[in-house]
């Protein structure tokens, strides 16, 4: 009985991506969500959250004042646990009402590392609502800031234990790795993720115990990983062995990405590669250096980085409080050598004159480009976030992050410059254009101060 109401009861059971609303425009009821949309805090019965950045005050205006609350933050984050900000690791930390319990995942090295993941584990009575968000759990994220959600509703019946697969696993990992507390983890038991079809995506920072405890790979080696399982699924075995052992002369790029974030940091063409090869589900593990400039040479990586730049700042509708979270060190791109300039491109956004805080990586496959998969989470396009493979094919990874890979994305051109993007005939409501267009030569980016 509880099973079927489960059912009767959820709003997102197939899972949906959905833009946040902007303050001041029309916004699309249809492809548009609101904070209070997602929580329905009336049904709630528990909550589990975590973000990079958290205003307290906004976000416990949002729930009912007896509903249990776990959020996942930096030490930094918590006024409760500001004396402890320089330690690696902290113990959960409860509220003196017992409603807010507070985790601090490990940070191998804190002064560099930070918790970067966005996600909603929300508990009601008949299921569970999964979310992960580009936001922050501030104000500006969910208004002046263009962002995008993935949720999915799934049945729960707590006198059930139901069969695990691969996506309630991850999930279980990936909490696990967050240091958020068993007694959450093991509701996940009592939940049906038989519908689940997207994939998990973590990174967490190198240096610690939990990167050799649990899942095989992280970041973009996970990446490489999905790709591999999704796009090889139709092959037989000895052609999905030869697509992770590649011969340079039959091996063909055919990749187009468009990688959009609020942040960059140091990359180079190497790491560019690197995550080009990923993208079309190679295994980097077993590929030398040099192996790799054979198979996609500098030429042929069709990356587009889509970031800001300093005229869109200027021209955003919701002024000055937009400078503070786009973010890229003009030493950077001034002074680094290396540096990709030119797969820098524009970012146009749905709503004119305002910013995306997004971070989506959008693939397109073959000469016709309709087929391909979606990233959304909190990943930035950059070397902490998907990480960075170094000498003896040890990954570093500098940030705790999540989100999820949508397989089996399809693109249809409307006009020369409009694309559209569908998931199991969902359409997902890109907050940029997917418009191709490399930076002019008075192109500048954004720079943060």
């Amino acid at each position: 009985m509880a099973y079927s109401k489960s059912r009767q009861s959820m709003r997102f059971p197939e899972g949906v991506v959905r833009a946040t609303k902007m303050q001041g425009v029309n916004n699309s009821p249809k492809e548009t969500v609101t904070l209070v949309d997602i929580l329905e805090a009336a049904s709630l019965d528990q909550a589990l959250l975590s973000s990079f950045l958290l205003d307290e005050e906004w976000l416990l205006g949002h729930f009912g004042h007896n509903t249990p609350i776990t959020l996942v933050t930096n030490p930094r984050n918590n006024s409760d646990s500001a004396n402890n900000a320089d330690a690696k690791h902290a113990a959960p930390v409860q509220s003196k009402s017992g409603r807010l319990t507070w985790v601090h995942p490990e940070l191998p090295k804190p002064v560099y590392q930070i918790m970067h993941s966005k996600i909603m584990v929300l508990f009601y009575r008949h299921y569970m609502r999964f979310v992960v968000s580009t936001a922050n759990l501030i104000p500006d994220d969910w208004s002046v800031m263009q962002n995008a959600v993935f949720l999915q509703d799934f049945p729960m019946d707590r006198a059930t234990v139901f069969p695990a697969n691969g996506f309630s696993l991850s999930l279980a990992y990936a909490l696990h790795d967050l240091s958020v507390p068993f007694d959450i983890v093991a509701l996940l038991n009592n939940v049906d993720f038989s519908a689940a079809r997207v994939r998990i995506v973590t990174t967490v920072p190198t240096g610690g115990m939990r990167q050799n405890m649990n899942m095989s790979s992280y970041g973009m080696e996970r990446l490489s990983s999905i790709v591999a399982e999704t796009f090889g699924k139709d092959k037989d075995k000895d052609k999905a062995a030869a697509s992770n052992q590649p011969d340079p002369s039959n091996f063909q790029p055919n990749a187009r990405l468009f990688c959009v974030g609020s942040s960059l940091g140091r990359m180079d063409t190497k790491w560019l590669r690197d995550f080009y090869l990923c993208a079309h589900g190679l295994d980097l593990e077993k590929l030398s250096l040099s192996f790799r400039e054979q198979l996609a040479p500098d030429d042929t990586i069709d990356i587009g980085v889509g970031f800001h730049t300093h005229e869109d700042m200027e021209k955003c509708r919701y002024g000055e409080k937009c400078k503070a979270y786009i973010m890229l060190n003009s030493d950077v791109y001034e002074n680094e050598k290396e540096f990709p300039r030119s797969s820098l491109c524009r970012v146009v956004p749905r709503v004119s004159d305002s910013l995306v805080h997004a971070k989506l990586v959008v693939a397109r496959f073959g000469v016709e480009q309709r087929k391909g998969w979606v990233y959304v989470g909190s990943h930035n396009f950059t070397p902490a976030a998907w990480g960075r493979l170094r000498i003896g094919h040890v990954t570093y990874f500098n940030n705790y992050e999540f989100g999820v890979v949508l397989p089996d994305t399809q693109y249809t051109r409307i006009t020369p410059e409009e694309i559209t993007v569908s998931w199991d005939s969902r359409n997902i409501p890109l907050p940029f254009k997917l418009i191709w267009q490399p930076y002019a030569r008075d192109d500048v980016p954004f720079f943060s101060k």
